[in-house]
C-alpha cells in the first residue's frame, strides 16, 4: 500500500498539530469537518462497473511486461472513477504515471518526495495526488499472478480519490491535543483509502477478468501487507480493520460506506 509516505506525513503533521496554542481538542469520532463527514462523494452513488477497459495483459516475468500490465489496471481504474465523478459533478483528472525501472537495481530508489522507499518490495506511492509512482522489484517479476499488483495499485489509486474530492485538504486541517489523536485521525484517513481501494477493486473486476475465487485473497492479501510492518505504532489500523474496510468497499461498490470519520473508535484500532 502506500504506508512509508502516509507515515511520514503525519511524523510532519504533527510537528504542526503539537504547536503550543494551535490545538483544538476534538471528539471521537471526527466531528465538525464537512469535507470528511459530508463530502459529495457519499451522495454520487455506487460506483458501477468500468467499460471499455482495454485487455488485461498477461503480466509475465519481465519488467516490461510489468510495466504494461500496471498501464492497463491504471487505464481501466480511471475509466471506473471518470464517468463516476463526472456524473456527480466532481472534477476529475486521471493521475499520471511513473514507473521506475528499478526492479533488478540494488539501489532502492527514492519516493515522489526524497524519501527512501524498500529496496525489498514493489510499491506504489499517491504522489501529491498529481501521479502515481510504481517502482518494481523482483517480487511482482517473479510472481506466479498479478493479484498483489491490483491490491497495491487500488489502495493507492483509493488515496488518489481522496485528493480529487478534496478529503485529503480535510485531512490536512483537522487539528489534534496529542499524538493519540493524530494517529487515530492517520488511521480513519489511511482505512478510508483501503475501502475506496475495495471499491476500485470491485469496480474493474469483471471488466479485467478476474475470477469470482479470488475475491477472498484480495481481502487476505490486503491483511497480510497491512501484518508486514511489525510497529508498536498502529498508523494504519490492526489487520483485521484493514480487511474489514477493504471487505466494505468491495461489497458495497458505494463510498457512502467508506465514511471512517464517524465510525467508532474501534473500527479504526
Amino acid at each position: 500500500m502506500t504506508m512509508k509516505i502516509r507515515v511520514i506525513m503525519a511524523t510532519a503533521a504533527a510537528s504542526v498539530l503539537l504547536f503550543p496554542g494551535t490545538a483544538t481538542a476534538l471528539a471521537y469520532p471526527v466531528e465538525d469537518a464537512p469535507l470528511l463527514t459530508g463530502n459529495p462523494l457519499y451522495s454520487a452513488g455506487k460506483v458501477p462497473p468500468a467499460a471499455g477497459c482495454p485487455d488485461r495483459p498477461a503480466k509475465g516475468k519481465s519488467l516490461a511486461s510489468v510495466k504494461k500490465h500496471v498501464k492497463a489496471l491504471v487505464t481501466c481504474m480511471n475509466d471506473a472513477w471518470l464517468p463516476h465523478l463526472k456524473e456527480a459533478d466532481l472534477s476529475f483528472v486521471p493521475p499520471g504515471l511513473e514507473m521506475k525501472g528499478t526492479a533488478l537495481e540494488k539501489n532502492s530508489g527514492r519516493y515522489c518526495f526524497g524519501a527512501k522507499m524498500d529496496p525489498t518490495r514493489s510499491e506504489a506511492v499517491n504522489c501529491f495526488g498529481r501521479f502515481i509512482s510504481v517502482h518494481i522489484r523482483p517480487d511482482w517479476i517473479k510472481a506466479s499472478d498479478d493479484l498483489p499488483i491490483l491490491v497495491e495499485l487500488s489502495s493507492v489509486y483509493g488515496e488518489y480519490v481522496q485528493h480529487l474530492v478534496d478529503i485529503r485538504e480535510g485531512y490536512n486541517a483537522l487539528h489534534a491535543d496529542d499524538d493519540k489523536e493524530i494517529q487515530e485521525q492517520l488511521r480513519r484517513y489511511s482505512l478510508q483509502a483501503n475501502c475506496l481501494g475495495g471499491i476500485t477493486a470491485k469496480s474493474v473486476w469483471h471488466a479485467l477478468g478476474y475470477p469470482a475465487k479470488d475475491a477472498r485473497r484480495l481481502l487476505n492479501l490486503a491483511k497480510a501487507d497491512a501484518d508486514a510492518p511489525k510497529s508498536k505504532d498502529r498508523y494504519f489500523g490492526k489487520s483485521t480493520n484493514v480487511a474489514y474496510w477493504t471487505k466494505r468497499g468491495y461489497s458495497t461498490s458505494d463510498p457512502r460506506s467508506c465514511k471512517t470519520w464517524t465510525a467508532p473508535s474501534s473500527k479504526v484500532s
